[in-house]
């Protein structure tokens, strides 16, 4: 009985084995299949982003110019700007953002004026703040136009700020005969600024001046300040002049005579507009252009959120400031109601 199944038993086995030899010698011989062709991936070009750009300046001039360092978006294509250009650098705080996003959208919006041959075009300058740093860099590279400087911002360095501006424009855009500085609680009324200013100011824009509004209350005494330019001036006695330094007019020739008086002083504890317009106006020998012996029309006011009315009343009114000028901006919608009243039509 058992040998009768131990015979089955046994020939199952052999054939089992058989099969497993043949079904091996098959895959022995069997050519192996070429993979399957991948399709390649496309490759997508991503151009890589400018490095930020550094002030060239940092190692070559001494003084206070030793110490300004500049970052700007690692986008901003400064080669590509047009030749018909006129910067307007607006000295703004990191925190400001949503300041700075209300100013694009109304004055300071990017656009061709008097058919195109003129271009004004609005960078923002902030200082640090350890609290906004990654904020500063996502503007950057959305908006091309923050530059960020190596001075904090607080007012003991407005100085600093001021004259900031002017070493960035003298370093990245040398090819513009003068620049407008402006703080960013201003309005300003580009239909003016463009239409009528501009022209009248013209003949000056390529002398050694700095233009501005010097009132009969914007002196100081000499005396008290003497002792930051007594390096690069002989002391003198009498009144010194100075400018409001919400907005003014640098032109490239008296940058560079202020610029190089600034490299042989060590320090500044000074007010910025008396220290830029007045004091380092008068130790570079740059002359005073006053707005109102030239353009007695152009006006400014110190409205501090009523600027809307301001416009409307006065339609050659120049520049207007918001709320910001005197504390916490109440409401960014002071920005949109002046410029609606700018751009309202004209009275016929």
């Amino acid at each position: 009985m058992f040998d009768g199944y131990n015979g089955r038993r046994r020939l199952k086995n052999t054939l089992a084995i058989a099969l497993g030899v043949v079904v091996l010698i098959a895959l022995y011989y069997t050519p192996p299949v070429p993979p399957f062709p991948e399709e390649p991936i496309p490759q997508i070009y991503i151009p890589a982003p400018n490095p930020p750009s550094q002030s060239v300046v940092t190692e070559q001039r001494p003084g206070v110019l030793s110490n300004i360092e500049f970052i700007n978006s690692p986008y901003l294509s400064l080669h590509l700007l047009p030749t018909n250009l006129i910067p307007i650098i607006v000295l703004s705080k990191a925190a400001n953002i949503e300041i700075r996003d209300t100013i694009r959208r109304t004055w300071g919006f990017y656009r061709p004026y008097l058919n195109d041959t003129l271009r004004i075009k609005i960078f923002f300058l902030v200082g640090t703040d350890d609290f906004m740093i990654q904020r500063i860099r996502t503007e950057q590279i959305v908006f091309d136009d923050v530059i960020q400087v190596s001075i904090p911002d607080m007012y003991t360095f407005s100085a600093y700020k001021e004259f900031s501006a002017m070493l960035w424009v003298r370093n990245y855009l040398p090819d513009v005969p003068f620049y407008i500085k402006a703080d960013d609680c201003l309005i300003i009324n580009m239909r003016v600024l463009v239409d009528k200013f501009l022209s009248i100011m013209k003949p000056h824009l390529n002398k050694n001046v700095l233009i501005g509004w010097y009132d009969i209350d914007n002196t100081v005494q000499r005396g008290r300040f003497q002792k930051f330019p007594d390096s690069v001036m002989s002391s003198t006695e009498g009144e010194l002049r100075f400018a409001m330094d919400l907005f003014y007019v640098v032109t490239a020739k008296s940058a560079d005579r202020m610029l190089g008086t600034l490299s042989r002083i060590e320090q500044i504890d000074c007010p910025a507009e008396i220290f830029v317009t007045g004091i380092l106006r008068d130790a570079a020998n740059v002359d005073m252009t006053n707005i109102p012996i030239y353009a007695g029309n152009f006006k400014y006011e110190f409205s501090d959120g009523s600027c809307r009315d301001a416009f409307e009343t006065d339609r050659n009114l120049l520049i207007c400031t918001s709320s910001l000028h005197i504390g916490p901006i109440r409401s960014v919608s002071e920005y949109f109601d002046a410029w609606y009243a700018i751009i309202a039509p004209l009275p016929a």
